[in-house]
C-alpha cells in the first residue's frame, strides 16, 4: 500500500535528535526521500543510515548559517531531483530570569530558534518557488509560543515570533501554492527530557498536573502531526499554529522551571 508521502522529497533541519528525527524516520515510513540536517552531523548520519542510503542523506547544518541551509536546500534537490516539504525544528535553550539572562544567552537562543527558522523558511520558499509546484514547510514552535513559563523570555520570545514568521510567510508564500503551519508541542519525551525526569518524579508529576489529557507527549505524536501537515490531506491549511499539547494550554505553565536549568 502507498504511503501518504510517496514521490515527495523533504528536508528536515535538526533530523538527528527528538522530535525531528522520529519524524524523519516515519517520513521515510510512508515513502518520502529524505534529507536529514543537523549540526552534529554524526547524529544525521545514524538516522540517514537508520533509514537507509537509497532513501536518505545526512548533511551537516548549523540554521544560523546562510550558505549552510542553501546547501542543505540544494542537496535535496541534486540528490533526489525535487523538493517538496520541509520541517525546521532546531534551537537550544537557554534558562534565566529576566534580570539573570545575559545578552549573549538571549542573543543565542534568539539566533538558533527564530533567526535559524527565517533563514530555513527564505532559501526553502525560494526552491520551492524555482520548481513551481506548491509544497510544504512547517516550523517547529512550542507550547511556549503562547503560554508563558517563568525563567523562559528568550525562549518564549523566539517560539513566539516562529509563530508570526510562519504567518507572514504563509501570507507571502501562498499564491505560490506553498503552505506554511507551525507545530506548537506541549512537554515531550525526549532525549532532553530524560535528565530533567531522572529521580525527580514530581517535575513530570507537575507536568502532568497542568495537561489535561493527563500524560507526557512522545515524539511520535509530533510526527504523526508534521505528516499530516507535509501530506496532500492538509493541502488546505495553511498559517495555522497547531496545539499538540494534551490540553496544556488551558492551564497555567508548571512553576519549577529551576529542573530545566543549566
Amino acid at each position: 500500500m502507498p504511503g501518504v508521502l510517496d514521490g515527495k522529497v523533504a528536508v528536515i533541519a535538526g533530523g538527528g535528535f527528538g522530535m525531528m528525527r522520529r519524524t524523519a524516520l516515519l517520513y521515510a515510513q510512508e515513502g518520502a526521500r529524505v534529507v536529514v540536517g543537523d549540526i552534529d552531523v554524526s547524529r544525521a548520519e545514524a538516522v540517514a543510515a537508520e533509514i537507509g542510503p537509497a532513501l536518505a542523506e545526512a548533511i551537516h547544518v548549523d540554521v544560523r548559517d546562510e550558505e549552510g541551509v542553501r546547501s542543505m536546500v540544494d542537496r535535496a534537490f541534486t540528490r533526489f531531483g525535487r523538493f517538496d516539504t520541509a520541517v525546521n525544528g532546531v534551537g537550544s535553550r537557554g534558562l534565566g530570569s529576566i534580570q539573570d539572562c545575559s545578552v549573549s544567552r538571549w542573543q543565542r537562543v534568539i539566533d538558533s530558534h527564530l533567526t535559524g527558522a527565517f533563514i530555513c523558511v527564505k532559501y526553502e520558499s525560494a526552491r520551492l518557488i524555482k520548481q513551481a509546484e506548491g509544497g510544504s514547510i512547517i516550523n517547529i514552535s512550542s507550547l511556549n509560543g503562547v503560554q508563558a513559563g517563568e525563567g523562559n523570555a528568550a525562549y518564549c520570545a523566539a517560539k513566539a515570533g516562529i509563530i508570526m514568521l510562519s504567518k507572514v510567510a504563509a501570507l507571502e508564500l501562498g499564491p505560490h501554492g506553498i503552505r506554511v503551519n507551525s507545530i506548537a508541542p506541549g512537554i515531550i519525551r525526549t532525549e532532553n527530557l530524560a535528565p530533567v525526569f531522572s529521580g525527580r518524579p514530581e517535575v513530570e508529576e507537575a507536568f502532568i498536573a497542568s495537561t489535561p489529557l493527563g500524560r507526557v507527549g512522545e515524539t511520535i505524536d509530533v510526527a504523526q502531526l508534521a505528516l499530516f501537515l507535509a501530506s496532500d490531506g492538509s493541502s488546505w491549511i495553511t498559517g495555522q499554529t497547531h496545539h499538540i499539547d494534551g490540553g496544556a494550554t488551558l492551564k497555567k505553565y508548571p512553576s519549577n522551571l529551576e529542573a530545566f536549568a543549566p
